[in-house]
């Protein structure tokens, strides 16, 4: 199935909402993604490294090939099949959202509870605060098969 992703950039670099309540994942720190589970939302802290990239990928003017099941993501060419990123509750939130919501949403996030600068990848069933971010292109999701 093919769901449309409607994405958002904020008006200004650096800017953006907080992630909400949601119980922090102990030990999550030191794994590639942390995934973060809240009511309506689910979001990634990924690694330093990669994080520009998915950003880049996720959120600007590119139209990458996504692809989501239960087990794996795929990003163009990457491909995540591990336990511990597909092997996590959070990637089976982020499934069943994609799924189940009526709309789904793309932007980032942050929490006081993480250093500075940590920016939260964040899909979730409400839109975000448009006195902060402005919607671009959508994106195509496929998920599940």
């Amino acid at each position: 199935m093919d769901r449309e992703v409607r994405r958002y950039r904020a008006y200004f670099p650096r800017w953006c909402q907080s992630f909400g309540d949601h119980m922090p994942e102990p030990g999550g720190e030191g794994r590639a993604v942390e995934w973060l589970v809240g009511e309506h939302s689910v979001g990634a802290i990924v690694l330093p490294e990669i994080r520009a990239m998915l950003i880049r990928e996720l959120l600007g003017s590119r139209k990458p090939r996504v692809i989501v099941r239960e087990r794996s993501l795929s990003l163009g060419e990457l491909n995540f099949h591990d336990d511990e990123i597909c092997g996590h509750p959070g990637c089976a939130a982020l499934f069943d959202l994609l799924l189940n919501a009526e709309t789904v949403h793309m932007f980032l996030t942050y929490h006081l509870i993480y250093p500075p600068e940590t920016r939260i990848i964040t899909v979730s069933s409400k839109a975000p605060l448009p006195l902060i971010y402005k919607e671009t292109a959508p994106l195509r999701v496929s998920v599940g098969g």
